[in-house]
């Protein structure tokens, strides 16, 4: 039991001395950091999204063979 005591004291103590409280907070918590990663994470996806439809010729939602006229048999 005083062991416990004792124990429970110094771990106490060493999460003050080092601030392991805020550490933990920053490592767990959603921050600025994490929100800032997820935009840009968005952005890159889209570009890309962007770039494939580009390369593919889809674009504003015309591709390469829209400007061609088929003819129709009836």
């Amino acid at each position: 039991m005083i062991k416990a005591i004792i124990l429970e004291k110094i771990l106490r103590t060493v999460s003050k001395k080092f601030k392991l409280d805020k550490v933990l907070k920053y490592v767990e918590d959603p921050n600025d950091a994490d929100e800032r990663i997820d935009k840009l994470e968005s952005i890159v996806f889209q570009q890309s999204r962007l770039i494939e439809m580009i390369l593919k010729g889809d674009c504003c939602g015309k591709s390469k063979k829209s400007g061609k006229k088929g003819s129709k048999k009836s």
